[in-house]
C-alpha cells in the first residue's frame, strides 16, 4: 500500500507579489481564486495522492511563486479520529457524572421523604393462618399505601428534566462544555 501525501502551504516567494502569484496559479488550474487563496490560508488545494505526484504539484507551485511542502494525509486522519476519541470520552464522562448526580439526588429524596411524619407502623401479632377460611381476609385491616410528598415528586421531575437539557446541549454543542 502507498502512503498518501497532502500538499500543504509553506510561504510566498519574495520575488513574486501574492495577489499576482494567486491570479497566475488560478489560471493555469483553471480554478476560482478564492480556492488558491483559502489554499494560502491552510485549506487543501489537491486532493492527497502519491508521493511523486505531490512533487511535481509542489514543482509546479515553486513555479509560480508559492513555496510548499508535503504532509503525511495519515496524520491528518489520525489526528482527527483522536479528537473524535476525545469528544467521545468527554461525553462518557459527562453522562457518568450525570448519572451520578441522579443517584445522589435520589438518597437524598429519600433521607428526605424517611425525615417527613409517616403514619405509625401497628405491629400485629402473629396469629396462625388458616388459608382455607376467607373470613380472615376480611378482618384484615388494610391501609392504603402511605403518599409520597408532592414537592419531593415534582422537585425530583424538574430536576431530570434540567440534567437531560444539559445533556442534550452537551451533546449538541460539544465545543461548549469545558471539562
Amino acid at each position: 500500500m502507498t502512503d498518501k501525501y497532502r500538499v500543504v502551504f509553506a510561504g510566498f516567494d519574495s520575488s513574486v507579489s501574492e495577489s499576482a502569484a494567486i491570479e497566475q496559479l488560478s489560471l493555469k488550474l483553471k480554478t476560482t481564486p478564492q480556492k488558491v487563496t483559502a489554499f494560502t490560508q491552510g485549506k487543501s488545494l489537491f486532493a492527497p495522492s502519491e508521493k511523486t505526484k505531490c512533487l511535481k504539484q509542489v514543482k509546479l507551485l515553486a513555479s509560480f511563486g508559492l513555496h510548499a511542502k508535503l504532509q503525511s494525509a495519515e496524520s491528518n486522519a489520525n489526528s482527527a479520529s483522536s479528537i473524535q476519541n476525545s469528544k467521545d470520552e468527554r461525553i462518557l464522562e459527562a453522562l457518568d457524572y450525570i448519572t451520578s448526580s441522579l443517584i445522589r439526588i435520589e438518597e437524598r429524596l429519600e433521607e428526605l421523604e424517611q425525615r417527613l411524619p409517616s403514619q405509625e407502623i401497628v405491629k400485629e401479632s402473629k396469629v396462625e393462618d388458616d388459608w382455607q377460611e376467607d373470613d380472615l381476609f376480611d378482618e384484615l385491616e388494610l391501609d392504603p399505601p402511605p403518599k409520597r410528598s408532592k414537592k419531593v415528586q415534582y422537585g425530583l421531575g424538574v430536576v431530570l428534566i434540567i440534567l437531560l437539557i444539559i445533556l442534550a446541549i452537551a451533546l449538541a454543542f460539544p465545543e461548549l462544555v469545558a471539562f
